[in-house]
Parts: structure tokens; sequence; C-alpha cells
């Protein structure tokens, strides 16, 4: 069992490990957990102790929001829910068939 602290003062709470897990796996979602936190790499690299960060990416770069997640949390953050839409095979494509 895990004792987990509370900012708040309140009495903490017991946490099972589940069977089975290892120190390595405890890393793991520790590192997991900064990242969905939104932590930078080096952050993430000095907490789990990697001796250089591209480490770091090198095992958690999937966690790690991409370029379409944050472009997509920024629009909708300013309007709204946006319905995907399908992309046409070329920007040409969109005005096939149009005459100027």
């Amino acid at each position: 069992m895990v004792r987990k602290g509370r900012p708040d003062g309140k009495q903490p709470e017991l946490l099972r490990v589940p069977a089975g897990a290892t120190m390595h796996d405890l890393r793991h979602i520790y590192a997991s957990l900064l990242i969905k936190h939104r932590e930078n790499v080096k952050t993430v690299q000095k907490r789990i102790g990697h001796a250089k960060p591209s480490i770091t990416l090198d095992t958690y770069t999937h966690l790690w929001p991409d370029g379409e997640d944050t472009t997509r949390v920024a629009v909708e953050a300013v309007l709204g829910d946006v319905p995907r839409c399908p992309l046409p095979s070329s920007p040409r494509s969109v005005f096939a068939g149009q005459r100027p």
C-alpha cells in the first residue's frame, strides 16, 4: 500500500499497488502522469533520472500530444467543438471544375 498525501490536509487515502507491479512499472506510471499533466521533457527527465532528455523522448514520445492535438485544442478553446471535415486529397481538388 502507498499513502497519497493531500494538499488540503485531509486524511490520506490508501492506494493499492496492483499485484505483480514492479518499481519499473511504477516509474513508467509516474512518467506517464507527468506527461499527461503537460510537464516538459526536461522535468520528466530529471524526475525519473534519465541521463539525457533524448532517452526520455525515445521512451515516451508517444505520450506527448502531437501538433495536431495541440492545435485542435487551441482552436476548440476559441471556436468550440469544431466538427472534423475530410481534407481534400490535394489543395487544387477543392477548386476542381470551378472557373475564375
